[in-house]
């Protein structure tokens, strides 16, 4: 299905090339180190938001650490389906002393808040997106909200996940969760949303003429197109499905060629960052 989409874009990309406006492309220096900035931000909400999560469990880990085993496994997320990933952090938080019953359920509830913190971002910007005529399919996002909600903040979640030990891993678990915490965590996640679609606008301001005015449009795409990849299981990363949703839901902001190449873009621009937060990480480990 990646290949599928990845070889329909670039056909598409190949037929329309002769659409692209030349003339309104001028490359920005500024707003593409402005746009990285953004995502330094939103990395950050993601960290602490990490640690909020750990201390809700009972767990606790500091900053530099957090940064490296959040960065550590960012490889694995590109192995198709998301168990690589939760094992690439569990494997790290357990070399910094985390337990394996704490870093996996935190990672359970990390990938639930970075859904519900993207959608929510999406959720901000829907009456823009619906002004502006975008398919019906957009409002198909909205349905894994009121799951993630119950996963993350119902009562019964220590309920589930000890039901889920003693069902799959054969062993009882003791859970304490502190809902203030995963509270702060969710808001952080919202923040790191949206201001990672505000850097996407800049990236896109950074080589071609988009309109401030879109800013929450674009916001709400990014976040709309990173729930998709997010929830399609089979790609890794979500790669080529995310770029494929992305490119739908940009075309109707420029032209098609123009989307195809940002959508593109986007998946270097956020790679690049992930590399340097990683060497970054390295660092602080080997300190």
């Amino acid at each position: 299905m990646v290949s599928i989409i990845i070889i329909y874009l670039s056909r598409k990309l190949y037929f329309t090339w002769n659409d692209i406006p030349f003339d309104k492309i001028k490359l920005n220096y500024i707003l593409v180190l402005l746009s990285f900035v953004g995502l330094a931000g939103s990395f950050f909400c993601s960290v602490i938001a990490w640690q909020h999560i750990l201390k809700a469990l009972g767990g606790g880990m500091g900053f530099r650490k957090s940064w490296w085993v959040i960065t550590g496994s960012y490889l694995a997320k590109y192995i198709p389906g998301h168990i690589w990933s939760i094992g690439g952090r569990v494997y790290l938080c357990k070399a910094e002393g985390i337990s394996e019953k704490i870093s996996g359920t935190a990672m359970i509830l990390e990938m639930t808040a970075l859904l519900l913190g993207s959608l929510t971002a999406f959720c901000f910007s829907l009456p823009f997106l619906i002004k502006h005529g975008l398919p019906f399919w957009i409002w198909y996002l909205l349905i894994p909200i009121p799951f993630a909600l119950a996963v993350f903040f119902s009562p019964l979640l220590p309920i589930s996940l000890k039901w889920l030990a003693s069902r799959f891993l054969k062993k009882e678990i003791k859970l304490e969760i502190k809902q203030a915490h995963l509270f702060k965590a969710f808001c952080l996640f919202a923040i790191s949303a949206i201001i990672q679609g505000g850097a996407f606008f800049l990236l896109i301001r950074s080589f071609y003429s988009i309109e401030y005015r879109l800013l929450p449009d674009i916001i709400g795409i990014y976040n709309g197109s990173w729930a998709v990849g997010f929830l399609s299981f089979i790609a890794p990363g979500g790669l080529g499905v995310r770029e494929g949703a992305l490119t739908v839901l940009s075309k109707f902001y420029m032209p098609l060629p123009i989307a195809i190449i940002l959508s593109a873009l986007a998946r270097l621009w956020m790679t690049l960052f992930e590399i340097i937060m990683a060497l970054i990480g390295l660092k602080f480990r080997k300190q």
